[in-house]
Parts: structure tokens; C-alpha cells; sequence
């Protein structure tokens, strides 16, 4: 029952997030995404860590560590109630200023900004356009600023069949786009995760984590793209997130 519940649990936290689990494997390797945790969230794994490092040191017949468990049970399942409730009213949000615009899309979801779930992004896409907006749970104004992204799928089509094309596509559950790069390299921009940088428009400052899809000696293959960031991107970063989250 241990096991199980460990496993079990460990599962579901991990569909929770916008990575993808394949959950049902090996019956279909289809990613399951429930959108409602950021891969990274202290607020939810620091609380927890915190109960445990106070229970691991009291002694096993003290009756306050069963209370101690139960409390950091129940605030962790209130957090992602929480969170829960937040993504559909972020998706709320994102669906009707989509239909003001009169945007018509095939797909549209909202996953939690890393590191926080105060801060929605929205990913819709129909078989040209991506959309992109974020949302915060805290600003007073429903309007969103979108900004709609070329897809260029195109560019995928001669080479559309290789394990690298499908992979990417596949990992990416459709929310993508493509770029020409240099020569015959392709960008691809995996954007599941909503934009890095809210304030730019440019591809690579949006999404610095892409790869170079080419052809070489082995055929088709891709390379992921890793930025080096320094201490002052991760201070801006946070900054960033701080300002849109609090200050709209």
C-alpha cells in the first residue's frame, strides 16, 4: 500500500504539470498534462519539505507528528485546489478575450508561469497562428494583451517523417513553431510552457530553450539549445515575474 500510494501519487503530481507524463504507457505513449502545477513551484514543495524535516526529527511515539503530516497533507491538497481553480479562471479570462478579438483557434490552454501559480500563460494555436498572453490571478482588469506567432509548419514538411521531426512534435503536444535558420537549420520553439520573457516579441527571447532541427551525416536530427544564464538573468527573471504578477 506504501508503494503503491508513493507511486501513485508521484504520477499524478507529475500530470499535473505542463512536461507531460506518458501515464499510460505502454498501452500509448500520448503525454498527459493537467496544466495545474508549474514544473518548479516552492510554494508547493517547500511546505512540504519543511513538515517533513520537523517530523523526520521528533520522536515516533510523539503524537504531534500524525497531526504534523495530516497539516502539511491538507496544505498541500489546498494549494492545488487552489491552483486548480485559478487555471480555470485564468482559461475564463484568456477564452473571452479571444472571442472579443474574434480569434478563432483549434486548441487553447493555460499552465502556471515556473516557479508560481499567480501567473497564467495562455498557448492556443490553429493550423497557422499561435497565440500567446499571460494573466495574473491578482490584476482587477480582465483584458489580456495577446501576441499571435507564425507557425510556419511548412517548413517541417520535407523532413516531417524523421524520428526527429516526431519526437519534437510529439513532446511538444502541438504547441510549437518553426523558424528557418541558418542554411538549412530549422528553430524549433516548444511553447507549452508559456513565454520566458513576456516582454519581447522575439523568438528567442521568449523561448531561449528551442532546438536546431538539421540534417547531417546520421540523417535528421535536433539539438536542444541551453542558454548560459548568469545570477542577474535569474534576478531579472524573477523580477519580471514579480512586476507582471503584482503590478499589471
Amino acid at each position: 500500500m506504501f508503494f503503491l500510494l508513493g507511486f501513485l501519487t508521484h504520477v499524478l503530481m507529475d500530470g499535473g504539470t505542463a512536461y507531460g507524463t506518458q501515464m499510460f504507457l505502454p498501452f500509448t505513449n500520448k503525454l498527459i498534462s493537467w496544466n495545474n502545477l508549474a514544473v518548479v513551484d516552492p510554494l508547493f514543495t517547500l511546505p512540504g519539505i519543511l513538515f517533513f524535516l520537523v517530523v523526520f526529527f521528533m520522536k515516533k511515539v510523539n503524537p504531534l507528528r500524525r497531526k504534523l503530516a495530516a497539516g502539511s497533507l491538507a496544505l498541500s491538497l489546498l494549494y492545488l485546489g487552489t491552483a486548480t481553480v485559478n487555471k480555470f479562471n485564468s482559461a475564463a479570462v484568456f477564452k473571452q478575450n479571444m472571442q472579443e478579438q474574434h480569434i478563432r483557434y483549434d486548441d487553447l490552454t493555460s499552465t502556471p508561469t515556473m516557479f508560481t501559480s499567480w501567473l497564467w500563460n495562455m498557448v492556443a494555436y490553429d493550423d497557422s497562428t499561435l497565440y500567446l498572453s499571460e494573466y495574473s490571478v491578482f490584476q482587477q482588469e480582465k483584458k489580456v494583451d495577446i501576441v499571435a506567432v507564425k507557425r510556419h509548419t511548412e517548413l517541417l514538411k520535407p523532413i516531417e517523417q524523421s524520428y526527429a521531426a516526431e519526437t519534437a512534435i510529439w513532446f511538444s503536444q502541438g504547441k510549437y513553431f518553426v523558424q528557418q535558420g541558418t542554411g538549412d537549420t530549422l528553430d524549433f520553439f516548444i511553447t507549452k510552457w508559456g513565454r520566458g520573457d513576456f516582454t519581447s516579441t522575439e523568438p528567442k527571447k521568449m523561448f531561449p530553450f528551442y532546438s536546431k532541427v538539421y540534417t547531417d551525416k546520421t540523417g535528421v536530427t535536433f539539438k536542444t539549445i541551453e542558454p548560459d544564464f548568469t545570477s542577474a538573468d535569474f534576478s531579472k527573471y524573477f523580477s519580471l515575474i514579480h512586476n507582471r504578477i503584482f503590478g499589471h
